[in-house]
């Protein structure tokens, strides 16, 4: 795995679907829905912990299946906390459109008028490029650097980050203007933001969005998660042995404004409420009507018959895809990291929204999906609701064998693989640093290699290189760590086309 498609334990465990501590439920799909994601649990045995919010104005509903943690069994409700990954995008694009619409910030105004000292340079336009074009993903500005750090290894503070803005260049797929998903523009537009206004974005996105619509059990902070102690649903992963709790978990220094958010499904309902009923939550108005819409407004064209897990997309506006589902316009945006999935959408015409967050992310991926769609079949008099989730049930379960049989098949290759280290274990222990990546360091363990790059880490095993091993720094990815240098020691360790020079 590259880093640009980076940046876009309990075998047999008999998981339990019975929701737990529900809230008050007028939907009358209630009932069926609870029945409904009990069998898809119990058919797929790979969805760990699963939440599920449905907004509409003939009744609401919010639950928490499954376990938080395979390892520990705590049950997940209504109040489980769920990291949401990408799905954060339309939170703060639309803390963002709130501070526009009082006059402190004109997302049409060039990215260099707002921070004329921001060290961009010549080929990123800065004098050019806007918010709303960096909230839309066409500014044409690519800086992996500054996405890998805030997102995956956690090495930054706010100096770093604001020198790594000149490492920024022209993104090669998509110039100024062509559209082309990435973390890079929210990244960026809270870097300037936060300078300019002395306040980190996640106290935008709490006093902006979280406070006024009453998401008590969201947040953009770990930290604050863990203080009040909130329940938490851990990252896990499907394997041929079982469910597993993944190593890899969110921390402060890894939440960003592109995927830096968990939520509950009761706090899911407000989000839902507050965009399909245009701004209003229990009848109050939090967010002006014509926020909303410029939220939904479809900014950048996307290319004709472009999919995404069965969605059609046809634009993006500030953080929501446009896309028709069946005859329906849908609004969505999903998310997803290793060991979580979160699927958040609604349809304004029916004022009717859904929010399902899963914790795996590969077999279980499109759980949620599933649930959605039924929920909006089902509400839509579409006789063939359940037909279709029975099918995508189905679909999903011969997903799962797939996996679990190649996984099987990888493990049998790796472990039959010769190493190809030319020099003793100890030789190759040392710090590599890279000016704009960050440093990885190595440890010798008798004959074991650990790596570590910031928060993630990973016990290496044989590569199909030379001079090199394997690693899955995060979890599932699989990738090659190469040595150079003179035979006493390498000076120099090379990762995703990028070299570290020891120090």
């Amino acid at each position: 795995m590259n880093r640009r498609s980076l940046l876009i334990g309990a075998g047999g465990l008999a998981l339990s679907a019975c929701a737990t501590t529900p809230p008050a439920s007028s939907l009358p799909l209630s009932d069926e829905l609870d029945a409904l994601v009990a069998r898809g649990m119990e058919q797929l045995r790979v969805v760990p912990g699963f939440a599920l919010a449905v907004y509409s104005r003939d009744g609401v509903y919010a639950r928490g299946f499954g376990v938080t943690d395979v390892t520990t069994g705590e049950r997940a409700d209504a109040d489980t906390a769920f990291y949401i990954a990408s799905a954060t995008k339309p939170l703060t694009a639309l803390a963002l459109l709130r501070k526009a619409e009082r006059g402190e910030i004109d997302l049409d105004q060039a990215i260099a008028a707002f921070a004329p000292d921001a060290p961009f340079p010549a080929a990123a336009r800065a004098a050019e490029v806007t918010f709303r074009q960096l909230l839309t993903h066409t500014s044409g500005i690519e800086n992996d650097p500054i996405a890998f750090r805030v997102a995956f290894s956690g090495q930054h503070d706010p100096a770093t980050l604001w020198r790594l803005l000149a490492a920024s260049g022209v993104n090669s797929d998509a110039p100024l203007g062509r559209f082309d998903y990435t973390n890079t523009g929210y990244n960026i537009t809270t870097l300037l933001t936060d300078r300019r206004f002395g306040v980190a974005w996640q106290d935008m996105l709490q006093s902006e969005v979280f406070g006024p619509v009453g998401m008590t059990h969201a947040s953009a902070r770990m930290s604050r998660a863990t203080a009040n102690g909130w329940g938490m649903a851990k990252p896990h992963a499907s394997l041929p042995e079982g469910l597993t709790k993944l190593y890899l978990e969110k921390t402060d220094a890894t939440m960003h404004s592109a995927g830096g958010v968990i939520m509950s499904a009761n706090d899911a309902l407000r989000w839902l409420e507050l965009m399909a009923e245009g701004g209003a939550v229990g009848g109050r108005r939090v967010v002006s009507e014509a926020s909303i819409e410029s939220a939904r407004a479809p900014v950048a064209a996307i290319a004709e018959g472009t999919e995404f897990a069965g969605y059609s997309r046809a634009a993006y506006g500030l953080g929501w895809y446009l896309g028709p589902y069946r005859d329906e316009l849908l609004f969505h945006h999903f998310g997803g990291f290793a060991g979580a999935r979160a699927h958040v959408s609604h349809i304004p015409t029916r004022r009717i929204g859904v929010a399902a967050f899963v914790n795996e992310n590969t077999a279980a991926a499109q759980f949620s999906d599933a649930v959605a769609n039924y929920v909006y079949d089902r509400t839509a008099g579409r006789a063939d609701a359940a037909e279709a989730f029975n099918a995508k049930l189905a679909a999903l379960a011969a997903r799962r064998d797939q996996i679990n049989e190649r996984l099987r098949a990888d493990r049998t290759s790796r472990a039959a693989r010769p190493w190809t280290l030319t020099r003793p274990r100890a030789v190759y222990a040392g710090a590599y640093e890279h000016p704009n990546f960050g440093r990885i360091e190595v440890s010798a363990a008798g004959e074991d290699l650990d790596v570590g790059f910031g928060a993630l880490r990973a016990r290496a095993t044989a590569a199909n290189a030379p001079d090199a091993i394997r690693v899955e720094l995060v979890p599932g990815s699989g990738e090659l760590v190469g040595f150079s240098g003179p035979e006493t020691a390498p000076d120099a360790l090379h990762y995703n086309g990028e070299t570290y020079t020891r120090v």
